[in-house]
């Protein structure tokens, strides 16, 4: 019980360190190294071991936290996501294979107990389900406080002058734009478009124009 124990706020330690890092590195430079998740991979085969042989894990288990780990990866891969939330999932599918559970004196973690399925990757599905719903109200909610004109576009996005463009970081633009369309008729890009170099100083060039002031992003996943 004291080996188990040790594992977990080990493995817990291990994965709370390296996301954080790995968090703070995507923010900075949108790039996270692939050393991350080996660590992560690597660190959770090596529990795995020791606890298949301690008899405080099961090979059910390991499949099971596999498979939802390799499910959830692909939502999130045909969803749009970035390659750094695929490679996460599969790691701490591999870092914890089952659910994650400590006794300390008289306190018991988590504390509602484990979940019927004890699969912890798809306690990270759900988290992220409700995050993924609470985004575009918060949004919608942002863009109501800011008075904008009605739109469906107010869920997954705002509006920015464009001469504040290259001030912003880690976003998208929303649409094809031209300066022979109107704006209402811009043709919406599912998933957004890199706003390149080409592309800023299109539209700055547009902006000194007198054409186009405003245009839609989207927070870059």
């Amino acid at each position: 019980m004291e080996l188990y124990l040790g594992l977990r706020i080990l493995s817990l330690c291990i994965g709370s360190f390296i996301l954080v890092y790995a968090s703070y590195s995507d923010v900075r430079t949108r790039e996270v190294s692939n050393v991350v998740w080996v660590v992560i991979g690597v660190s959770g085969i090596l529990f795995a071991i020791v606890e298949l042989f301690i008899g405080s894990l099961s090979l059910f288990q390991v499949f099971k936290s596999l498979i939802a780990g390799a499910i959830f990866a692909f939502l999130l891969h045909i969803l749009n996501f970035g390659g750094a939330d695929v490679k996460a999932v599969i790691s701490l599918a591999l870092l914890f294979p089952s659910y994650p559970y400590i006794y300390l004196s008289h306190l018991c973690l988590p504390v509602t107990g484990i979940p019927p399925l004890g699969i912890f990757v798809f306690s990270m599905l759900t988290n992220a389900i409700l995050i993924t719903i609470s985004a575009p109200l918060c949004l919608f909610l942002y863009n109501l406080f800011l008075k904008r004109d009605l739109s469906p576009l107010m869920f997954i996005g705002w509006q920015v002058r464009t001469s504040n463009l290259r001030a912003k970081k880690h976003y998208k633009l929303m649409h094809q734009i031209t300066a022979r369309v109107k704006p209402e008729e811009w043709k919406y890009v599912w998933g957004g478009i890199e706003p390149t170099e080409e592309i800023l100083s299109h539209l700055e060039a547009l902006n000194r124009k007198g054409k186009i002031r405003k245009v839609w992003i989207t927070p870059e996943l």
